[in-house]
């Protein structure tokens, strides 16, 4: 409802010229959404899908950190959201930020078993998480 932005939305096939202007998450929303969703599961790992934890990291590198901070603190202090945003800093700071084997980045990194480097990619969902929650300090 907050970070949103409109988008050109085109019909998937590429013969139907179709298209519709939409509001769609933006990158804070859409990582918001993945935190809860991976912390609500944690204890049930059953439930757990690696590709949660690999959209956070994709996420978090795709986007410049200070640009994410930005919108993080805006989120943090809007009344229909400071409470769900502070929750989900929180499950960064446990499940991503405290260590690269922790359930976060151990997640992230099992998306790439087979096409991908996955210790690479949890070291580095790891320091990513470090950095944004860092920004948001300063």
């Amino acid at each position: 409802m907050v970070d949103n932005d409109e988008m050109d939305v085109p019909a998937l096939d590429p013969r139907d010229e179709r298209w519709a202007r939409l509001r769609v998450a933006g990158p804070a929303a859409l990582l918001v959404a993945k935190l809860h969703k991976i912390a609500e599961r944690a204890d049930t790992p059953h439930r757990l899908n690696d590709k949660d934890a690999h959209d956070a990291y994709r996420l978090l590198q795709a986007f410049e950190t200070r640009d994410l901070a930005e919108v993080f603190s805006r989120l943090q202090a809007h009344e229909l959201c400071g409470a769900t945003t502070e929750d989900a800093l929180n499950f960064l700071d446990k499940l991503f930020a405290q260590s690269p084997d922790a359930l976060g980045p151990t997640m992230a990194g099992r998306a790439e078993e087979g096409i991908g480097e996955p210790e690479q990619v949890a070291v580095a969902t790891f320091i990513l998480a470090q950095d944004l929650l860092a920004a948001l300090r300063e």
